[in-house]
């Protein structure tokens, strides 16, 4: 079946939700011992949607983004990715490091790496939930950051997944700390058949 053709009910969704939320949970406490500063981390909507779309989420296929991907190896496997539109990415950097480069040429080693290990950290949280819910063996291999146009990070996200068996779970997720708040993307790519499997460990019979 194509992932066009798949569609997620309310169950369905409420359940990705909430298994979000307990996986960033554990994030903003990681992230509040890293850095000795307090988050917190919302989860306004979850949406299912085509890989074809993503683009459209951090402002279009040329708008400048940033995102930390790895894949999923074990019972269900895809990909999964913390996402962020330049904006963001620029308050993310300020909130943790004081100051943020004025566009992608001026990113520093130090920048990079402090993105990669909060991207790092959500990702691992998310799937740490996920693996404890469903005691399903789910293992992420070791994240990828790529800061460019957004087209560009969709077609390294999705080097190796079909569109045709693969369909997006996107997150948005407000981080907010003393000095402002900021919105990304967790987006959370399973194969079709995975998400099955995912499902029917929580017992529900399968997405529509």
């Amino acid at each position: 079946m194509m992932a066009s053709e798949i569609s997620l009910g309310l169950m369905e969704l409420s359940v990705v939700r909430e298994l979000t939320n307990i996986g960033l949970g554990h994030a903003t406490t990681s992230l509040s011992e890293m850095t000795g500063r307090k988050f917190t981390i919302s989860v306004p909507d979850v949406e299912s949607l085509s890989l074809e779309r993503i683009p459209e989420l951090l402002g279009g296929c040329e708008a400048y983004a940033a995102g930390i991907y790895m894949p999923i190896e074990g019972d269900v496997t895809g990909h999964i990715a913390f996402l962020l539109p330049w904006p963001s990415v620029r308050s993310l950097w300020k909130m943790l490091l004081g100051t943020e480069p004025c566009d992608p040429s001026e990113i520093t080693e130090m920048d990079a790496s402090a993105l990669l290990e909060i991207g790092n950290i959500i990702n691992g949280s998310f799937l740490s939930a996920i693996a404890d819910m469903t005691n399903l063996a789910m293992h992420s291999t070791p994240p990828y950051l790529a800061i460019e146009m957004s087209a560009a990070i969709l077609d390294a996200i999705v080097v190796e997944a079909s569109s045709k068996d693969h369909l997006a779970l996107a997150i948005r997720t407000t981080i907010t700390e003393a000095e402002g708040s900021l919105e990304g993307f967790f987006v959370y790519i399973p194969s079709i058949g995975g998400l099955r499997h995912l499902f029917a460990s929580l017992g529900i019979a399968e997405a529509a």
